[in-house]
């Protein structure tokens, strides 16, 4: 969208392609984000409180309804259906319903930050404190990373139903800076390089990983995307 600016042309019809092209292999992703909710359709408080459960199994939801209108817009493109009326509607409800899982994912994503650095408790011995924020800060990193990629999802889905008044090559940067996100998140961790003999073993970084590779390696497993999450688009 980036390079074609919404307009026909050669780059629109290659867009258009790619897109209807992989589309096919998240045929079952419906139910796979639907999962969660029908193995355990009630509000589960073992865990924590209610409204945590509540979001997760709405975003899954979300994801389901998403996943479930971009197979019918693409039954569209592949000529299954000609009900312009029918393919509109479910366009518009899978991206709400994008928009509406990636904004759950920013809520979680921002209590859980604010959780990992909350403020040293009363009575609690200063090492303790910062022995736990030290621990705590690759997994902050990483859901940083997971919030920024939600706010661009959110975006987004804002841009492509058109609800602000934005260039189609504005959402298209939008796109291009979700995408890299998500394929940065998607890539996997570099290996621990092994001390070498007769030299004293590397001083343990942020998260238990050898100093310098907390980052972008040092991730561990995702609640997005929903998924989609939001691994999305």
């Amino acid at each position: 969208m980036f390079v074609s600016a919404g307009e026909p042309g050669n780059a629109k019809k290659i867009q258009g392609s790619v897109a209807a092209a992989r589309k096919v292999f998240r045929i079952f992703r419906p139910l796979e984000s639907a999962t969660p909710v029908i193995l355990n359709p009630r509000i589960d408080t073992s865990k924590g409180p209610a409204y945590k459960d509540a979001l997760a199994k709405l975003k899954s939801l979300l994801m389901a309804l998403y996943f479930a209108g971009d197979h019918v817009v693409w039954a569209s493109q592949a000529g299954v259906t000609t009900n312009k009326k029918l393919v509109d509607k479910w366009q518009k409800i899978s991206l709400y319903s994008w928009c509406g899982g990636s904004v759950i994912t920013i809520v979680q994503e921002c209590e859980e930050i604010g959780l990992l650095a909350s403020t040293r408790g009363a009575g609690e011995p200063l090492a303790d404190w910062r022995r736990r924020q030290a621990g705590a800060a690759a997994e902050i990193d990483r859901r940083l990373l997971t919030l920024v990629h939600a706010v661009s999802q959110a975006l987004l889905a804002v841009g492509l139903l058109q609800l602000r008044p934005w260039k189609p090559r504005t959402v298209g940067v939008i796109g291009c800076v979700a995408s890299a996100i998500n394929c940065y998140m998607l890539l996997p961790a570099l290996p621990a390089k092994a001390p070498a003999k007769g030299k004293a073993p590397v001083t343990a970084g942020v998260g238990g990983a050898p100093a310098g590779a907390a980052g972008a390696g040092a991730t561990s497993p995702a609640g997005v995307g929903g998924a989609p999450q939001l691994k999305l688009a």
